[in-house]
């Protein structure tokens, strides 16, 4: 059975050679990129969601409790 040199990092998803899991250190940018791609699809789907919610009693609510906090700043 072929084993590969290189396996992905459990924490940022970079691919590692196995020789050098020791030396492996992520990067605050891979990081985060890595949590985006996790996140895609739910990032993808927020406008939606956030005026879903901006259309039910709770959230024309909150918009005018925002509008009012701003107002009396």
């Amino acid at each position: 059975m072929f084993t590969s040199r290189y396996f992905p990092c459990a924490e940022c998803g970079a691919s590692v050679e196995r020789v050098a899991v020791e030396e492996h250190r992520c990067t605050s940018e891979r990081l985060a990129e890595y949590r985006m791609f996790g996140l895609r699809e739910e990032i993808a789907t927020f406008e939606d969601r956030l005026a879903d919610y901006l259309d039910t009693g709770q959230g024309q609510f909150d918009v005018w409790l925002a509008a009012r906090q701003v107002r009396a700043a």
